[in-house]
């Protein structure tokens, strides 16, 4: 079944290190209407990728050791198969790390702190694009 049928939610791969965060974040894509799959550390979205089949969007605070943010961008993109994967990163607001999740190659980037309005925002407008990707 497709992810993009009106009886499956649209699923968000969420990678988050603060389970805090993670559990906040997971509501509100709940509430919204998408299925959230937990992607733990950057290896292990790697392989969720693969054997999980497609996700409409990856949104990415921190991955935690193994793999960083940007390393784990740039791979996704390098790749024929999740090139197209429409990423929302979390970054600090720290102007250098905007700058890095943009040239990585992510779609949008939301600083922390923001209004769980605007996350809500971003991630239907990226994910309307993005349920067919994979």
């Amino acid at each position: 079944m497709s992810s993009d049928t009106p009886d499956t939610p649209v699923r968000v791969l969420l990678i988050v290190k603060d389970r805090r965060l993670w559990g906040l974040l997971e509501r509100l894509l709940v509430a919204g209407g998408y299925a959230v799959v937990d992607g733990g550390s950057g290896r292990d979205t790697l392989g969720l990728l693969e054997r999980e089949g497609p996700v409409a969007l990856l949104v990415c605070e921190r991955t935690g050791p193994g793999l960083d943010e940007v390393a784990l961008f740039e791979e996704i993109r390098r790749d024929p198969g999740h090139g197209s994967l429409p990423i929302l990163a979390l970054p600090p607001a720290d102007p250098e790390c905007t700058v890095q999740a943009l040239k990585a190659g992510v779609d949008e980037v939301l600083a922390k702190p923001f209004h769980p309005a605007e996350f809500l925002d971003r991630v239907h407008r990226l994910a309307r694009g993005g349920a067919a990707a994979g």
